[in-house]
């Protein structure tokens, strides 16, 4: 287990990952004690097989979006007074031997949001991918006014002023894009470590990120932090 004095505890959403998130919890569970995995409405073996392999199980009636998880897990952190959260795919996309990179830049630099960055990665991360979340690392940058090394990366540890003070407003995706960008302009620190840039052909590893539709969405977000005042 990593030594910290801080209370974090690792969220990991989940749909329909019968094949993967077993492998993910026992992982994240090597340096991290509780890992809590969010089941947005599976309706494969998702939350029985996860909790058999050490995680505490939160289970939704119904899929309603990867924010909605996000949503569900900063009311668990609150509710529960923890120091910061860990968020990380349950399709093996991100790397759970990563995790002690985000602690360690969490407790030296004080951030308030640490980002695994994949964008030195170019060669592994499909271009239909690249492309967006390149755009989106200028204009991000550009409109809070410190610098993003990627912009959509869901492996992230949030601190706990973020979760009190960022409602979640949004089902989907683009979430994480608020989420950023509000902490942002309200002058959080943010932080990134570097990660692999994990992609699978195997039907096995199933990711539910739509390139055009959410990139499409992110954008949206992207204007109305451009041109409304915060919320």
């Amino acid at each position: 287990m990593l030594p910290s004095d801080k209370k974090i505890y690792v969220v990991i959403p989940a749909f329909n990952n019968e094949s993967t998130v077993s492998t993910v919890v026992e992982k994240a569970k090597r340096y991290i004690s509780h890992v809590i995995v969010v089941d947005d409405g599976s309706t494969d073996q998702t939350a029985i097989i996860a909790k058999n392999a050490g995680a505490e199980v939160i289970s939704i009636s119904s899929n309603k979006g990867k924010g909605n998880t996000l949503r569900v897990a900063f009311q668990y952190a609150l509710n529960n007074n923890l120091d910061a959260i860990i968020t990380l795919d349950a399709d093996l996309q991100h790397d759970p031997n990563e995790i002690p990179r985000f602690v360690d830049y969490y407790i030296r630099h004080q951030a308030k949001i640490v980002i695994g960055n994949r964008m030195q990665a170019k060669d592994a991360i499909p271009r239909i991918r690249y492309g967006p979340n390149k755009v989106g690392v200028t204009l991000f940058s550009w409109l809070i006014g410190q610098p993003i090394e990627d912009s959509q990366c869901g492996f992230r540890l949030y601190d706990r002023q973020v979760i009190k003070s960022i409602r979640i407003l949004n089902m989907g995706f683009e979430a994480e894009a608020d989420i950023l960008l509000r902490a942002g302009k309200r002058g959080y620190r943010i932080g990134f470590v570097p990660i692999q840039a994990i992609y699978f052909s195997d039907s096995r590893h199933v990711s539910y990120y739509r390139p055009i539709k959410d990139t499409f969405r992110i954008s949206i977000i992207f204007l109305m932090n451009l041109f409304w005042k915060d919320r």
